[in-house]
This record gives structure tokens, C-alpha cells and sequence, in this order.
């Protein structure tokens, strides 16, 4: 596996206690990076601090940077980014975060996980990712915490830098159907609404965070993002650009859940060209939309997720799925924590006989009280590599665990309306969605 230096993120920020206040946690990327202590040279095993060119001051040697490699945890989730065998360095970057109100079966997690990738045509790549990240699950945290606000709808991403909701103008002649149930959520929308307000704040932080490394001129640093907020069985994906957000589970209703920005998707989706044949040209992974100050306009993308079994959500960059796109394949080398391996505290078991995929996933399984969902994210990468590992390959997985009142809903249920219809509240029955 490339990278070997020693895993920073082991712990997380956190704030808040058990005696009645909320609890709030989240990882540092930026803050483990600062403080790491860069791996010894492999080549020598001098220890002393690389040059500023990352040569080994000993014997000239390319040393590994810090963040070639790091793996981060937080409860049951985990995240792991690499450069990948054949980048200079990393310029992915991927944060966590949660707040855990309640206790017993009054125990409420709110979940945030964003993976971004640095557009590798605009300098500072690797700077636009890890400011993203950091801003959007530091403003999904605090719009949790915040009183009740009107419902929104997704901001728009555009070079004017106007990063400001989009506000939900209900019809005339009636409340919209989320002002209706205002009140059972802090968003004022309930819990789908309540949702997507932190997924608003979280993709209008990500984009003011790129955009505001252009300001000064010169060059524009970019990246992609995709971010998932969630909580119990519900969730609100989004994303622009083309690192994209899976659905993992046993009982085979695993499922892509986001559309590429780029322009074999576009291509493909006009009809000009098959997917197949989109794929293989030379422009298929030129992205249509960004975040940075030279961003083109437009929503960022956004569906909800209603979920009926439990599974995995998988966030990843384009450096994981161009070798691994199909949502079963993914789920297969997933298979030990879909199964939860008898770890405790990851009760994200399927009830399906997983033990054959088990096998195939993974001849070493994680050993008793390992972390078997951080052991799946790292099953996951070192399949990326092993077929060539050829760009920086990131992703994050979120275990999921429907309330038991879920036992009647589809395995998985998904907004399933065009891109310019996804800038507002998304039903989860009724037209325009898809059940399996």
C-alpha cells in the first residue's frame, strides 16, 4: 500500500458530555497534519525531518509525506485517504463528524462525512480539498446546534461567489407539506428538512472554503466534493463534481447514488454517445462543474436517502471508483463490517449469509475488537491499488442502523428527479421515487 507513514487522526475533537449535553466530536485533518511527526526515510531510516523538497536529508531519497497515508475514526465510522502508486502527492483530503444527543433509546447520532479531491489541473488542489472538508462539517455541526430557521434549499455554487441558500418558496394556496410539520425538527422541517439544513450549510461552508483561496488573484485553487448527513434511517447526499456517494448493503440493493459531473456523464446522458463509449474517450473524466472561485453556476446537488436495512454509506473520489464503479463489487469487499464481524458497537448486520463474501473480501479478516469498518475502508483502498492504484483514492464509510419502525420501508429509497429539480425539500414517497 503506497504511503507508510504512521496514522494520524486516532482521536477527535469533541465537546460536550454524557450527563445531558450534547456531545459533539469530529476529526482534524488540517490539525493532524500540523502536528504528525513525518515516517522514517524507507530507504535509510533516518528520522531527522525531510528537506523542504521531501528528500531524505541522509541519503537523498523521496521520503513519504505525512499525507501520503492517514486513516481517521470517529465512533463506528471511519475514513481513509492514499496517494495512490502513481501521484507525486495527495491532494484528496476527507473529514468526520457527529453530534449524540439523548441517551438509552432516547439516543439521537447525527452524523456529517465529506470526501474531497483536488482538481488536479488548478494549482493548490490539495489546499481547496482540505479546506472544504474542514468548513463543511464544522458548519454541518453548528447548524445542528442551532435554533429553529426556515426551511432552505441547496446554495448555489457559482463565480460570482454567491454561496447563499436558495430559499423554498412554498405554492400558492397551502403551507409546503415540510411547513406543515414545522416544529418536529431544529431546522424547523422535521427530520428530512432538519437534514437538509445541514446539508446546505455544509456545501455553501465547502464552497465559500475554495473559493476563498482565489481571492487574491492568480491562480484558483478547485476540488470536487460529496457530503452525507445522517441520522438513523435518513440521509441527504450531495456533491458536485464527481466524487460520489454509494449505497452499501447485503441484501443486494446496493446502488450509486450520486451523477458524475463530467463530461462523459453529460455526453452519455444527451444521448450523443453510449456510457461505454463515453468512458473510453479521452475527455470522459473532464469535470463539468467544481468548487472554486472560478466555478461555474448552479445548485449543488442534493437527494435524500430513506433506508430500510442497515448497510454503509461510501463517499469516495474518482481514484477509488474508476477501479471499483459497480455497487456489488464495493459491497462484497465491504462485506465484514455489512456483516459486523461481532465488533461490538458496529451493529450494521444484514441478517444475509455474508460469510462466503466475507472470505473473498478478505483472506486476513480483522482481528477480535478491531475496528472492522475502518478494516472494510482499508479492504476497499487496497483493491484500488492493486489494479493500478493510479490517482489519489479517498473514502469515508457511515454505518447505518434504521430505528426498528423501519422494518416495513424498501431497503433503500432515493429521490429520482433530474439535477435542476434538486435545489429544494425531495419527498420519500410518492412520484418521482425510486424503491428497492
Amino acid at each position: 500500500m503506497a504511503g507508510t507513514s504512521p496514522t494520524p487522526g486516532a482521536g477527535a475533537t469533541n465537546s460536550g458530555d454524557a450527563g445531558g449535553a450534547p456531545v459533539v466530536e469530529r476529526t482534524d485533518l488540517r490539525a493532524d497534519l500540523a502536528e504528525g511527526v513525518a515516517p522514517p526515510c524507507p530507504h535509510c531510516g533516518d528520522e531527522a525531518p525531510p528537506a523542504p523538497d521531501g528528500a531524505c536529508t541522509a541519503c537523498g531519497t523521496h521520503r513519504p509525506a505525512l499525507r501520503d497515508h492517514v486513516e481517521l475514526t470517529l465512533g463506528d465510522a471511519a475514513a481513509v485517504t492514499d496517494r495512490g502508486l502513481r501521484r507525486r502527492r495527495n491532494e484528496d483530503a476527507m473529514e468526520l463528524g457527529r453530534r449524540v444527543e439523548g441517551s438509552g433509546e432516547h439516543r439521537v447520532e447525527t452524523w456529517v462525512a465529506v470526501v474531497c479531491d483536488g482538481v488536479a489541473s488548478a494549482r493548490r488542489g490539495d489546499e481547496a480539498s482540505l479546506a472544504a472538508v474542514g468548513a463543511a462539517v464544522g458548519a454541518a455541526l453548528e447548524t445542528a446546534a442551532a435554533p429553529a430557521t426556515p426551511p432552505t434549499g441547496f446554495p448555489v455554487v457559482s463565480s460570482t461567489h454567491d454561496t447563499g441558500p436558495i430559499p423554498v418558496v412554498p405554492a400558492e394556496g397551502g403551507a409546503a407539506p415540510d411547513e406543515e410539520r414545522a416544529g418536529q425538527g431544529r431546522a424547523g422541517t422535521g427530520v428530512g428538512g432538519e437534514l437538509d439544513a445541514l446539508a446546505t450549510a455544509a456545501s455553501a461552508a465547502a464552497a465559500t472554503a475554495a473559493a476563498d483561496l482565489g481571492r487574491g488573484g492568480g491562480d484558483s485553487p478547485a476540488c470536487t466534493y460529496v457530503a452525507a448527513v445522517v441520522r438513523g434511517g435518513d440521509a441527504v447526499v450531495s456533491w458536485v463534481g464527481d466524487s460520489r456517494a454509494y449505497w452499501l448493503a447485503g441484501d443486494g440493493s446496493s446502488r450509486l447514488l450520486s451523477t458524475d459531473d463530467s463530461w462523459a456523464e453529460e455526453i452519455a446522458a444527451a444521448g450523443i454517445m453510449s456510457r461505454e463509449e463515453a468512458a473510453r474517450d479521452r475527455r470522459a473524466h473532464v469535470l463539468t462543474r467544481w468548487l472554486g472561485r472560478d466555478a461555474p453556476g448552479g445548485p449543488a446537488h442534493a437527494r435524500r436517502v430513506r433506508l430500510g436495512v442497515p448497510g454503509l454509506l461510501l463517499l469516495c473520489s474518482d481514484g477509488l471508483w474508476n477501479h471499483l464503479p459497480d455497487p456489488e463489487v464495493l459491497a462484497r469487499l465491504a462485506a465484514p463490517a455489512l456483516a459486523g464481524n461481532g465488533t461490538p458497537g458496529v451493529a450494521v448486520g444484514t441478517g444475509v449469509d455474508l460469510a462466503a463474501d466475507i472470505t473473498a473480501a478478505d483472506d486476513d479478516p480483522p482481528a477480535e475488537g478491531a475496528h472492522v469498518v475502518l478494516a472494510a475502508a482499508t479492504a476497499l483502498l487496497a483493491a484500488a491499488l492493486d489494479d493500478g492504484g493510479h490517482d489519489n483514492a479517498t473514502l469515508a464509510l457511515v454505518p447505518v442502523v434504521p430505528p426498528a419502525d423501519a422494518a416495513g420501508r424498501p431497503s433503500v429509497a432515493v429521490d429520482a428527479r433530474g439535477p435542476d429539480e434538486r435545489t429544494g425539500p425531495i419527498p420519500l414517497d410518492g412520484e418521482g421515487v425510486v424503491d428497492r
